[in-house]
């Protein structure tokens, strides 16, 4: 499988965050997917991954994950994306703020022989969202000093 159509099946899975597309997770999820990023005992394939999606969007309002960069190389894709959205509901235990939150992602998919989607990895920025709803604060040194 070329580059470019693994590349096109990992953006494709956007479409299960930003537009709740049953159809594509129906399609490109394989049954054996697993979610490396998913809390544990999340179930794996397409439903588990529309699962994680929906609560993640029933959480932040005017979610939205914007592509910023990617590429593919072999059977794996990564994509940078930029996550925003308003924090409404609970998460992580922190109930909802109103606050706005605005963070950069990265996942990589791996697509199989088959066009399906097997694995997913990612690194958020999890702790600057924190941040973002209030549930933790950060003291970071003004830009340009030296520690």
């Amino acid at each position: 499988m070329s580059n470019d159509t693994v590349l096109e099946i990992a953006h494709q899975m956007g479409r299960i965050f930003n537009d709740l597309d049953e159809k594509v997770a129906r399609e490109l999820v394989a049954p054996d997917f697993v979610d490396y990023e998913a809390p544990p005992g999340t179930p794996g394939g397409p439903d588990g991954y529309l699962g994680t999606a929906r609560w993640m969007n029933s959480v932040f309002a005017e979610a939205s994950w914007d592509h910023i960069d990617s590429f593919a190389d072999g059977d794996k894709a990564v994509i940078r994306v930029r996550f925003t959205g308003v924090h409404t509901g609970n998460f992580l235990g922190f109930e909802g703020t109103g606050n706005k939150v605005d963070v950069e992602h990265i996942h990589i998919y791996r697509v199989g022989e088959d066009g399906l989607v097997h694995e997913h990895w990612a690194c958020r920025q999890d702790l600057f969202l924190l941040a973002q709803i209030g549930a933790v604060e950060l003291k970071l040194p003004p830009t340009g000093t030296q520690a």
